[in-house]
């Protein structure tokens, strides 16, 4: 019998990528355990000089076998406890050190709208009283590019000189953001909106580690999608409905007690989930829970592949 190898790779990775995460949200494996094992990462590159060399002889089915089963263990170990991989990338491959400085203020005069796209490095956004922004920038190469206007501030990664670090650290006024903007790559970022009413959150990562926290503020609307990546997400309480989709990553939601819930999520084999352990009751492709908070309803599309989605994970969304 003729063994399709592409067939029996994928086979045998999607089993360990998907087994780890669910081994380890059961509590069967520590994850911190699989975190300490990532310190074997040169098996991975065993393994693939193993599938080279074995290629073209009679071994190749076993050298397919090993290398899919230990590239699905790394990677269900990526996913199940957030991101060895996403640290590397977010080094960035050139200008790890920055060298130059920048500052940057100004003020909103009406309700505002933040962006911020950053290709390689890290962000922290947070708010603050008064109606000023301010922006403090360190970087390798040229500087962001900064457009302001009494109702706009946007922060981009220069076209020229991809692949140098820059580390922007942003201030806004809670009380005059109307809607936030995140595109971001290589890398990390926080955004902490205590205080802020929002009608609209939009985030979108690549191979990007990226939290948000709005445990004490009020938004409308939030969209996030991550690819390679993981989002951590802490909602307050009111009315807030979106979409959330993941894929080869993670997502991490923290929701108030009391808030009544509408998840809606289609299972399949490469996307975990821990609705039901979480007290959530399935109709359909619909997942809910009431709560005593009539005025806290939340309710979100989600989706992913080869990923993972956990509701309020122990220690927080942090």
């Amino acid at each position: 019998m003729r063994v399709r190898r592409g067939l029996l790779f994928w086979g045998l990775f999607l089993i360990p990528l998907g087994a780890v995460p669910l081994l380890v949200r059961a509590g069967v494996v520590d994850a911190a355990t699989v975190a300490r094992a990532w310190r074997l990462w040169p098996v991975i590159l065993i393994a693939l000089g193993l599938a080279i060399v074995a290629g073209r002889s009679q071994l190749a089915v076993i050298g397919t076998a090993v290398t899919a089963v230990i590239l699905g263990l790394a990677a269900g170990g990526a996913l199940a406890t957030g991101s060895p991989w996403f640290g590397v990338l977010g080094d960035c491959a050139i200008g790890r050190d920055v060298t130059s400085h920048e500052d940057q203020t100004g003020t909103f005069t009406s309700t505002a709208t933040v962006r911020l796209d950053l290709s390689c490095g890290d962000f922290q956004l947070a708010t603050q009283g008064g109606s000023d922004w301010a922006l403090h920038a360190d970087f390798n190469g040229p500087p962001p590019v900064v457009a302001a206007a009494p109702n706009a501030l946007e922060v981009t990664s220069p076209t020229s000189g991809n692949g140098r670090r820059q580390s922007w650290n942003v201030k806004v006024p809670s009380s005059a953001i109307g809607g936030l903007d995140i595109h971001a790559a290589a890398g990390s970022g926080t955004a902490d909106l205590a205080g802020a009413t929002i009608t609209s959150v939009t985030a979108g990562g690549d191979a990007f580690d990226l939290t948000i926290d709005a445990g004490s503020a009020t938004i409308g609307r939030i969209d996030a999608t991550m690819n390679a990546g993981r989002s951590r997400i802490t909602l307050g309480p009111g009315r807030v409905s979106g979409s959330l989709s993941v894929n080869a990553g993670a997502i991490d939601l923290c929701v108030p007690a009391g808030s009544q819930l509408q998840i809606r999520l289609t299972d399949q084999l490469t996307f975990a989930h821990n609705l039901d352990d979480r007290g959530l009751v399935k109709s359909g492709g619909m997942w809910t829970r009431s709560g005593p908070d009539s005025e806290s309803v939340i309710d979100l599309t989600v989706d992913g592949a080869a990923a993972s989605f956990t509701l309020d994970p122990q220690g927080g969304c942090r």
